[in-house]
């Protein structure tokens, strides 16, 4: 039975049938890429015969695999089994598990989250005889991460032995690897970074691998870094089967190493390759379409496109322009709650889009002062708050008792008595051992410098993890930690410890909720593991965290926002210097703050507001902010009433600014003379 190809585009019916040659498929937002995709493997499967288990589809994210795959099933139902969605890291993931001895770790390694990722880092810094403060320790783990994920190695860092900096980078990256290994864990970076050495320098090895997958679909391939893109070219390599789906518009991760030339070179890649362009847009009005597209042509690095849609309905865009960002938020509020009267919209079709997090503080204050519910997307993740990470400790400890930084972070969580001294002793007994602490712990009676209650707190703590362990092996791990965290009393803890009734409550019901995560992940998945929940906990995304079917308001970073959609979006603070942000402007990174901008853009599909505040409190005074330059940019006509044409208050503002900056500037050269 041959697929039913009706419901496509002349445009996306050619990208569906196009199957003999490498494709670039260039999709504008909202422009259905996703069921091109998946008609794509149904077209594969059903009109050309080819088996379920040779077609691989990768993308980013957790949500956008679950959608893909749900599509596929519904348009095959039990055909399409053995296709394989997924996200690049948990593709490598499954290729770790088979092959990762080969680089010296054991096949159930765990995957460190950020918080224990910093912690490690922290070690070695202190190790190092370097200042471990927090700012310090993230400062130099993130730039770090930013080599790694360009697939650095601690070899190609100290190599810049003109650059001290990097030397001693190079050195700490090898410290923190080697820390890393000694727990058999790895990183999020090293996912990638790992799948990759073992392409390069083991690909006899792993040449199974290249034949698994005849048919290769990458998603979002703008997005991909130099470690991916080299994966993609490993898999596709032999057969040259490969359709890559994404648009340089939306190319907004450059600060976290995707690389834009990944896309606009695929051609020179790929000369066979046919280039499609979908252009006709499902989701949004034609004005605000015009907006982004009036925006986004001004960059100079792009494949030219223009989206366009038959919906011509929907308001224009409203500018909200206020002295204060309270009153600049209260504004915005009074025509969510106008529109939502008129429209008979639910409270989840609203979203607030900003620049940068610090930015939800002043949303949430007038959301909950105007009795507006709401939901904070990418903040504080679920799994990164403090008495879930405490917990998640314990399951990673006894997943690996080899891992000594979960084990320091449990060893007097609940509280056992256990001071430096003790834990000095501890680490004195096994410099020059080649043991693990807790095998050090586990023969805690031969040492002479613990007290007796520190020996007693180790032996209990020791019996306490030897009695779990044997369980381990008999009980379904959500049944196991729910009994442990009960035995160690969690709840209790979080009681004494938290004297303020809210924050109680809240870490509370967190931590109810995770013992509720255990057993819904335990029922859900059949045959699953402590190992299959651990990664599940490392791969999860800001957008995991997003309920869609709550009735709230949504608040996110635009960053966070990428992939989802609101029938209105009130894009909020938009002042130079906050967006763009003065940091890409300096760097010289301003089109991909204005590709960001377009991401904003495109996520409304009916209304849009755009607002700022012409002052804002800096130290406690009163500074007079620009608008951003991308406001300008946008067509006139757009709008409901053009910014800037009565705005004389921020004509003044501006000259107020400049004066002031020129009065502090010759203040300076008159100190200095």
């Amino acid at each position: 039975m041959s697929l039913d190809l009706s419901p496509l585009n002349p445009e996306q019916l050619e990208a569906v049938t196009t199957t003999g040659k490498p494709l670039l498929l260039l999709a504008g937002a909202g422009s259905g890429k996703t069921r091109v995709i998946t008609y794509r493997i149904a077209y594969l499967i059903q009109n050309k015969a080819v088996p379920p288990q040779w077609i691989l589809a990768l993308t980013f994210t957790n949500k956008a695999a679950g959608e893909m795959a749900e599509r596929v099933k519904e348009l095959l139902g039990a055909q399409g089994k053995g296709v394989l969605v997924t996200t690049f890291h948990s593709l490598c993931v499954r290729i770790l598990r088979e092959y990762i001895p080969i680089l010296g770790f054991e096949k159930d390694f765990v995957i460190f989250d950020t918080t224990a990722q910093l912690q490690c880092m922290k070690s070695v810094m202190e190790e190092q005889g370097l200042d471990a403060t927090t700012a310090n320790v993230k400062s130099a783990f993130y730039e770090m991460m930013r080599f790694k994920g360009e697939g650095k190695s601690p070899n190609d860092l100290e190599a810049q032995r003109a650059n001290p900096h990097m030397v001693l980078l190079g050195r700490l990256l090898r410290e923190y690897n080697k820390l890393l290994k000694s727990c058999n864990a790895l990183d999020f970076d090293d996912i990638l970074f790992f799948a990759l050495e073992l392409i390069q320098k083991h690909p006899e090895k792993i040449a199974e691998v290249q034949d698994r997958w005849h048919y290769l679909l990458v998603d979002e391939y703008q997005d991909t870094n130099r470690v991916q893109y080299k994966i993609v070219s490993f898999l596709a390599a032999k057969r040259r089967r490969l359709c890559v789906v994404g648009d340089d518009d939306q190319s907004i991760y450059g600060w976290r190493g995707a690389d834009l030339r990944n896309i606009l070179d695929f051609e020179k890649d790929f000369p066979e390759a046919a280039v499609i362009r979908l252009e006709q847009n499902y989701r949004s009005t034609q004005t605000v379409l015009r907006a982004a597209n009036s925006v986004i042509q001004n960059n100079s690095e792009r494949m030219p496109k223009s989206l366009w849609t038959h919906d011509d309905s929907g308001p224009k865009v409203r500018w909200v322009h206020q002295p204060n960002e309270r009153e600049e938020l209260e504004e915005v509020v009074r025509r969510l709650r106008e529109y939502k009267l008129k429209e008979g919209r639910n409270w989840a079709d609203f979203a607030f889009l900003y620049r940068s997090n610090h930015q939800s503080r002043a949303i949430e204050e007038v959301l909950r002062d105007e009795s507006v519910p709401y939901q904070l997307v990418g903040g504080v993740r679920f799994f990164d708050r403090k008495e879930i990470q405490d917990c998640l400790a314990y399951m990673r400890f006894l997943h690996n008792p080899a891992d000594d930084i979960s084990l320091f972070r449990i060893l007097n969580y609940p509280r056992r008595g256990l001071g430096q001294s003790a834990i000095a002793a501890l680490g004195q007994a096994k410099m020059g051992t080649g043991m693990c602490f807790f095998e050090v712990m586990e023969q805690a009676a031969s040492l002479t410098d613990l007290s007796p209650r520190a020996l007693a707190s180790l032996e209990s703590f020791v019996g306490l993890i030897h009695e779990f362990l044997e369980k381990k092996e008999e009980v379904p791990f959500w049944r196991l930690f729910a009994d442990l965290f009960e035995r160690l009393d969690i709840k209790g803890e979080i009681e004494k410890a938290e004297k303020q009734e809210e924050v109680r409550e809240r870490k509370i019901n967190n931590y109810l909720e995770l013992i509720n995560t255990l057993f819904l992940y335990g029922e859900r998945k059949e045959n699953s593991t402590l190992a299959d929940f651990l990664e599940y906990v490392s791969l999860f995304t800001e957008q995991d965290g997003l309920d869609e079917k709550a009735e709230k308001v949504s608040l996110m970073t635009i960053h966070a926002a990428k992939g989802l959609e609101f029938e209105y979006v009130s894009l909020v603070g938009l002042t130079d210097g906050q967006f763009p942000h003065q940091n890409a402007v300096l760097e010289g990174r301003v089109e991909e703050e204005r590709r960001l901008f377009y991401v904003a853009l495109t996520r409304a599909k009916k209304a849009l507001v755009l607002s700022m505040a012409a002052t804002r409190s800096y130290y406690g005074e009163r500074l007079m902010n620009q608008p951003s330059r991308f406001i300008e940019e946008i067509d006139p006509d757009c709008f409901e009433i053009p910014p800037f044409t009565e705005a004389t208050a921020i004509q003044k503002a501006a000259a107020a600014q400049n004066a002031r900056a020129s009065f502090f500037e010759r203040f300076k050269s008159l100190k200095t003379e």
